[in-house]
């Protein structure tokens, strides 16, 4: 009966390396959960900028879009980082 037990304990499904790996990938699961309400938080905020101010809408609209007026002419710069990344 020992020995059942045992083998139940160590090598079963409910084994501590089958609760280690399910420990392991639940920390995973934590990380990426914090990191989606950390950008759901930040789309929280547009949205609500955008409902409350068109100076939001027309500054989003320059920045991601690459919207500007017939007349304007618009200009990026690129990031020094994907430069030397791409070298």
């Amino acid at each position: 009966m020992i020995v059942i037990l045992f083998n139940s304990i160590f090598f079963g499904q409910n084994s501590y390396s089958q609760r280690s790996i399910l420990l392991n990938e639940t920390n995973q699961q934590i990380i990426k959960n914090d990191d989606l309400k950390k950008q759901n938080d930040i789309l929280e905020f547009e949205i609500e900028n955008a409902q409350v101010s068109n100076e939001h809408v027309e500054n989003f609209a320059r920045e991601k879009l690459n919207l500007s007026y017939p007349d304007e002419e618009f200009i990026s710069f690129e990031d020094q980082k994907s430069i030397k990344d791409e070298k």
